[in-house]
């Protein structure tokens, strides 16, 4: 039988503490917990966290897996203008948006973020966000709901597809700069119902749908000039919710299913499933550290979520069972 030295070129290593910076496919036997322990390649989990204070869907995030903003969405009884901040175990209600909109885009951070688009009616409205308040600065060019986001501050951010009177799907693209909203190339997919990950100079669409199509996967690449299509997802869907800090770095959500798929740039991979079936949620966070929002739960026609998880994924250190 093959040994593990010969494997690996090495033997197990008795350590009286487990090893700063382990890599993977390393064992070692701690002789404190007399456990064997070993660093694998975890392709993701999710966490279910602390709930929400306003359970709603539709909803818009931004920020990190332990900085993360939610406003704006679909509550109880009606359409909602709140907005909460987590601080990596808690929600806290924070000062709420000036109009009160779902199926709205975001991007940004808790301390500079941006929120634009939405129903109803359906509005161009842009706001900024400084940490504290919600200002109304200039609208989109093209009012329209059920768009996609990417950006990395309340300066800079990127606004792509949606729906567009009479419920058309578009592709029109805007860039945001500050101060105004330009329109840029667009899609080459118009869609809506999709998702966007990214930001301003490097972001990712992905998924969605138009009026007179089914579902689809198609993934598009921005440069910060063009979009370009790239391999497809392996599950279509909509309504779906994403996260990612640029366009080799993106996590799709859920969408009317559980199914979590992660972007390296070139592929999307299956990777672990929500717990929650849910859509329509509010997600920040990269591809390998994520936080899920809200949502519909179980999936259309069902009730507003405060659902929140956590998602982890790479490098994680596991315990042997050795009986």
């Amino acid at each position: 039988m093959t040994t593990y030295k010969e494997i690996r070129g090495t033997n197990i290593e008795a350590v009286a503490s487990d090893p700063s910076n382990p890599v993977v496919g390393q064992v070692w036997y701690n002789t404190t917990s007399n456990t064997v322990k070993g660093l694998i390649n975890n392709l993701g989990s999710w966490a279910t966290a602390n709930v929400m204070n306003t359970g709603r869907n539709n909803v818009a995030g931004v920020g990190t897996q332990t900085a993360a903003l939610a406003f704006g969405g679909t509550a109880s009884p009606g359409i909602t203008n709140a907005t909460e901040i987590w601080n990596g175990t808690n929600w806290t209600e924070v000062n709420n948006l000036q109009t009160a909109r779902a199926a709205l885009a975001g991007a940004g951070t808790t301390t500079s973020a941006l929120a634009f688009g939405g129903n109803p009616p359906r509005t161009g409205k842009t706001e900024q966000y400084n940490g504290t308040n919600w200002t109304e600065v200039n609208d989109l060019n093209t009012a329209r709901n059920s768009l996609s986001g990417a950006g990395a501050s309340n300066t800079s951010a990127l606004a792509f597809g949606g729906i567009v009177p009479p419920d058309n799907a578009t592709a029109v693209t805007e860039l945001w700069n500050g101060s105004n909203w330009t329109e840029v190339n667009d899609l080459n997919t118009a869609r809506l119902r999709g998702a966007g990950a990214g930001i301003q100079t490097s972001a990712l669409a992905f998924a969605g749908q138009t009026p007179s199509t089914s579902v689809f996967a198609l993934t598009e690449l921005w440069n910060g000039t063009n979009w370009t299509e790239v391999n497809d997802m392996n599950t279509a869907r909509r309504e779906l919710s994403g996260a990612g800090s640029s366009n080799t770095n993106a996590l799709a959500i859920s969408g009317r299913g559980k199914e979590v798929e992660s972007w390296n740039g070139t592929n999307w991979t299956e990777v672990g499933d929500i717990n929650n079936l849910k859509n329509d949620s509010g997600a920040a966070g990269t591809n390998t550290a994520a936080i899920a929002f809200g949502g519909e739960s179980p999936a259309a026609g069902g009730t507003n979520s405060d659902n929140t998880e956590i998602f982890n994924a790479g490098p994680t250190t596991i315990t042997f069972d050795v009986s």
